[in-house]
C-alpha cells in the first residue's frame, strides 16, 4: 500500500471542482490504483483515474472537463488545496495525450 493520503488528493479535487465523491473503487484489485466518480447537482459525473506510489500521485482526467482557460484557474487552485491538505510544497508536472489532462503531483 502506497505511504500518500490518496483521501486528501481527492478531497482536493473534490473541493477544486465543487463536486462529491460518488464512487472510489481500486482498479484490478490494486491497491495502487483507483477510478473516482464524482458529480454534483447540477453537473455531469466525470471519472478521474488516480495512480499512486510512494510520495507521488498521477491524476489523469477527460481534457472534455475543463476548459483550457477553466484548467488553468483549477490547476492553481488544486496545488494551494494539496499543499493545505499535505502541510508541504507540492509540484505538479502537466503531461497531456490527445484526450486527457495526466498530472504527476509531487508530496
Amino acid at each position: 500500500m502506497p505511504q500518500i493520503d490518496y483521501m486528501k488528493v481527492i478531497g482536493a479535487l473534490a473541493k477544486t471542482l465543487s463536486m462529491e465523491t460518488i464512487d472510489m473503487k481500486f482498479h484490478d484489485r490494486s491497491t495502487d490504483r483507483l477510478d473516482i466518480i464524482m458529480g454534483a447537482a447540477a453537473a455531469q459525473e466525470k471519472k478521474f483515474t488516480l495512480s499512486l506510489t510512494n510520495f507521488s500521485a498521477e491524476l489523469a482526467f477527460s481534457k472534455q472537463y475543463l476548459s483550457e482557460k477553466d484548467f488553468e484557474k483549477w490547476i492553481t487552485a488544486f496545488e494551494y488545496e494539496l499543499e493545505q491538505a499535505f502541510m508541504k510544497n507540492v509540484t505538479i508536472h502537466r503531461d497531456e495525450d490527445a484526450s486527457s489532462h495526466i498530472l504527476k503531483i509531487g508530496i
